[in-house]
């Protein structure tokens, strides 16, 4: 059997996969700021929001896949949760505290629909990480990350269609910012293994190769990127349904931008399975990108 590292379609690291949702990201904030400066269907922010809706899945798989192949679980979870601990506060401090000053007026306060993106990515990586776990009563409490998700979805869905009632009981800055959308993808990039676990099962049943000398090829791995690929497409598409089975005065983002999600499927498709470079300063790298973009992206609005 050929192993993945013999050339293949399949060429794209994991580093490749960060800088594309960073850059996509990066696009998806500045449109963003141009909607909320020059309103809302400015077409050069739809389209950078439609390029934007690319980074969450590509996040959302990294995570599962770092959960899966991490030695140190627990240092992950507190990478992540710093990370979901510094926006939050940021969030509470910008929204309720900056936003109250008169020269700020209040033009602040579409901060408190964005949730904070790194509880999504938390509650997901922990929801796997249960998954992973031997005993049931674990494997269990998957679960609960993901009806937190979507807790978080009908109470802003509800702000939302009956603004400007607030529900105070669930703080907007310790909501996930795909509620779940981002958690329940994550989960789906971990079960498509058992899925592709049972497809390699049967090739070999049939190819008369024994189950190990399969694994580590271009089967598994192509088998595992058109399931990846597979659980954006669906999951996005079931998303879109959910979109036209609520009240439209309840839909709080733009489902047809959101659909735009499923162009990542194409970069999961020639997803190597290697990881690139990963040197430290990248990794510590990584996590800070987030906060100073915002800051410069949003420091350079306030200019204008």
């Amino acid at each position: 059997m050929e192993k993945t590292k013999e050339k293949s379609f399949a060429c794209v690291s994991s580093f490749i996969l960060k800088i594309i949702a960073f850059v996509t990201m990066t696009f998806d904030h500045v449109g963003a700021l141009l909607q909320t400066t020059v309103g809302e269907n400015y077409w050069l922010a739809l389209t950078f929001r439609h390029v934007g809706r690319i980074a969450l899945p590509l996040f959302c798989f990294m995570i599962a896949e770092g959960v899966i192949h991490s030695k140190k679980p627990r240092k992950y979870f507190l990478r992540l949760g710093i990370m979901a601990s510094i926006i939050s506060l940021a969030l509470f401090l910008i929204v309720g505290v900056v936003n109250t000053l008169p020269e700020f007026n209040g033009s602040l306060s579409f901060l408190r629909n964005q949730g904070n993106i790194f509880i999504d990515l938390l509650l997901g990586a922990v929801a796997v990480y249960c998954l992973t776990n031997k005993r049931w009563y674990i494997k269990v409490l998957a679960v609960l990350p993901l009806l937190f998700g979507i807790a978080s979805f009908v109470v802003t869905s509800y702000e939302f269609a009956k603004a400007p009632v607030l529900i105070h009981w669930f703080p907007y800055f310790l909501r996930p910012q795909y509620h779940f959308y981002g958690i329940g993808m994550i989960i789906l990039f971990y079960l498509i293994h058992y899925v592709a676990a049972l497809f390699i099962a049967n090739y070999s049943q049939k190819s008369g190769l024994p189950v190990e000398s399969v694994k580590g090829t271009k089967v598994e791995r192509y088998t595992l990127n058109i399931l990846s690929a597979g659980v954006v497409i669906i999951w996005t598409i079931l998303f879109f349904v959910v979109s036209l089975a609520m009240p439209e005065d309840w839909v709080f983002w733009l489902p047809g931008v959101q659909n735009s999600a499923m162009i990542a499927g194409a970069f999961l498709l020639l997803y190597s399975g290697k990881r690139g470079y990963n040197a430290k300063w990248f990794q510590y790298g990584s996590y800070l990108y987030y906060p100073l973009h915002l800051i410069v992206i949003f420091g350079i609005g306030s200019l204008f």
